[in-house]
C-alpha cells in the first residue's frame, strides 16, 4: 500500500509560513528535556453533548465515543506506538447507516485485518434480541482470534513470539507480578477491615491461578485457544467486583509524590488485567449498541480505511534515533474530515459530521493540544506524553481559509508549549526541570468504584 504525501504545498501557502516548522520543533525539544517529555499529567475530561444536535443524531454523544473507541481498540492488533488506531463514526440519513471510518499511523491495517474486522461487523450486523446469547459468544471468539499475538503480549506470555524492537526485553509473566499485588493488599487495609482483605487477596489469588494455568497448557493446542475465553472473562469479572476497584482506587491514592517501584508495579499489573478484560466488555457492549441501534448496525454497517502519510525527515528531535516525522491518527481524521467540508455543505454532505474521534490509546499531548485548537471534536483524555515526532499535512489541496485556520492551530499549540516552559527563556527554562514518570497511554476504565463500564 502507497502512503500518501506529507508535504506538497508550496512556502507561500504552507502552513508553516508564518512559525518556521523547526522553531515549532525547537520548541517541542525544550519542553521535553525539563519534563521528561510529559509536560502534563494524565486527565480526563467530560463529555458535553449539545442540545441542539440531540435530535439530529440517532447515537448520543456517549455511545459515539464508546463505539468509536472499541472499534479503534480492536483495530490497535499489535504491540508498541506505530499500531495506534482511531476511529470516526459516520452516521448516514438516507437510508440510514454507520460507517466506521478507521485511520493508523503505519500500515498495520493490512487485508488479512480488515477481513477480520468486516467479519466482526457482519456478526453485529445479524444481531438480534432472540439470539444474543449465541452471536455474542462469535463475536467474542472472533476478537479473541483476531487479538490472540495481542493478548499473548498483555499476558506477557513465553509463547508469545516478541518483536525485534523488543528482543532485549526481559519482563517476567504477568501472572508472576500477581505476588506482589497480593503482597500490596496487607498495606492498605486496617486491622478493622481484614474480612474485606481476605476477600480482595482470595480474588488476587483465584485469578493468579487462572493466569498461571493458561501458561502451563501446552502452546498451539485446542485446550489454548479455548482457554482464553475463560482468563478473559475472570479478568473482567474480576475488574467489575467492588471491592478490587476499591483496592485499585486505594493503591492510586497511596501514591504521594511518586510511586514506589513495588506500587507501580502493582499498578500497571492491575491496568493490564483491565486491558485484558476489555475484550469481553468491548464484545458486549458492542452487541448491546447493536440490538439498541438496529437501523444503524444493520446490513448496512460499512467500514472505510485512510491511506497513512508518509514520514518526513528532521534534523530536530529529543531522541538521537528520532530522525522522522509522523501523522498520528487522530490528525489524519481531523484533516480528512477538514479537506471534505471544504467542498460540501450541510445541505449537500451525505452524513452528519462526526462528533468524537475514538483511539486505542489516550491521546498523546501534541493531538490533545491539536484537537484544542482545531476545536472539531470533544476531547475526552490525554496521557501528557509528548512525542516531539509529531507534524500535520501541509497540503496544496488546502483552501484559503482552511490553510488560515490551520495556520492558527500551529500558533495555538506552539503558544501552549511555550507557555508550559514557563515563557523564560531556553538557559533558565532547563534549570527549572519539572520530571514526570512516564505515564501509562491507555487504560480501559473498568476498575471504576462506581461501577461504571
Amino acid at each position: 500500500m502507497s502512503r500518501l504525501q506529507t508535504r506538497t504545498a508550496n512556502s507561500e501557502s504552507s502552513i508553516w509560513r508564518d512559525l518556521p516548522e523547526n522553531t515549532f520543533r525547537q520548541h517541542l525539544v525544550d519542553l521535553e528535556k525539563i519534563t521528561n517529555s510529559v509536560p502534563v499529567e494524565p486527565q480526563t475530561f467530560p463529555l458535553v453533548q449539545s442540545d441542539e444536535l440531540k435530535e439530529i443524531y440517532t447515537l448520543p454523544l456517549s455511545v459515539e465515543q464508546q463505539v468509536a473507541d472499541d472499534f479503534a481498540f480492536l483495530a490497535a492488533i499489535e504491540e508498541g506506538a506505530q499500531s495506534v488506531a482511531a476511529v470516526c463514526l459516520e452516521e448516514h440519513l438516507q437510508p440510514a447507516r454507520l460507517t466506521v471510518r478507521f485511520a493508523a499511523l503505519d500500515l498495520s491495517l493490512n487485508d488479512q485485518v480488515r477481513d477480520a474486522l468486516n467479519a466482526i461487523t457482519h456478526t453485529l450486523s445479524t444481531v438480534s434480541e432472540v439470539d444474543d446469547t449465541a452471536r455474542t459468544e462469535e463475536l467474542f471468539s472472533q476478537i479473541v482470534d483476531l487479538h490472540f499475538r495481542r493478548l499473548l503480549a498483555r499476558l506477557r506470555s513465553t509463547k508469545w513470539e516478541k518483536p525485534k524492537y523488543l528482543s532485549k526485553q526481559h519482563k517476567k509473566p504477568l501472572w508472576q507480578d500477581f505476588t506482589n499485588l497480593l503482597h500490596r493488599v496487607q498495606f492498605v487495609y486496617t486491622k478493622k477491615e481484614a474480612v474485606l482483605r481476605r476477600s480482595v487477596e482470595a480474588q488476587v489469588q483465584q485469578l493468579a491461578a487462572i493466569y498461571e494455568s493458561f501458561e502451563a497448557v501446552e502452546a498451539a493446542s485446542q485446550e489454548e485457544q479455548r482457554h482464553p475465553h475463560a482468563l478473559i472473562k475472570a479478568s473482567y469479572g474480576f475488574c467489575k467486583t467492588r471491592d478490587i476497584a476499591d483496592f485499585a482506587q486505594r493503591l492510586e491514592n497511596s501514591i504521594t509524590a511518586s510511586p514506589t517501584p513495588k506500587v507501580a508495579s502493582a499498578i500497571k499489573c492491575l491496568r493490564q488485567v483491565e486491558k485484558i478484560g476489555a475484550y469481553w466488555r468491548v464484545t458486549t457492549s458492542l452487541i448491546a449498541h447493536s440490538i439498541r441501534y438496529p437501523t444503524l448496525f444493520g446490513s448496512n454497517l460499512q467500514l472505510a480505511f485512510l491511506t497513512p502519510y508518509e514520514a518526513v525527515a528532521t534534523d530536530i528531535g529529543h531522541e538521537a534515533w528520532a530522525k522522522s516525522c509522523h501523522v498520528h491518527a487522530e490528525v489524519q481524521l481531523a484533516v480528512h474530515y477538514d479537506l471534505i467540508s471544504q467542498h460540501n455543505t450541510p445541505s449537500t454532505s451525505t452524513y452528519l459530521t462526526p462528533r468524537v474521534i475514538g483511539t486505542s490509546k489516550w491521546l498523546c499531548y501534541l493531538c490533545w493540544r491539536f484537537l484544542i485548537a482545531h476545536g472539531g471534536f470533544a476531547v475526552v483524555n490525554t496521557h501528557g506524553r509528548l512525542y516531539d515526532q509529531w507534524t500535520i499535512p501541509d497540503l496544496e489541496d488546502y483552501g484559503d481559509e482552511m490553510c488560515r485556520r490551520y495556520r492558527g492551530i500551529v500558533r495555538d499549540i506552539d503558544a501552549e508549549v511555550v507557555r508550559e516552559m514557563g515563557e523564560t527563556g531556553h538557559e533558565e527554562a532547563e534549570s527549572m526541570v519539572r520530571w514526570r514518570a512516564e505515564p501509562m497511554t491507555s487504560r480501559q476504565n473498568l476498575l471504576d468504584v462506581d461501577g461504571k463500564c
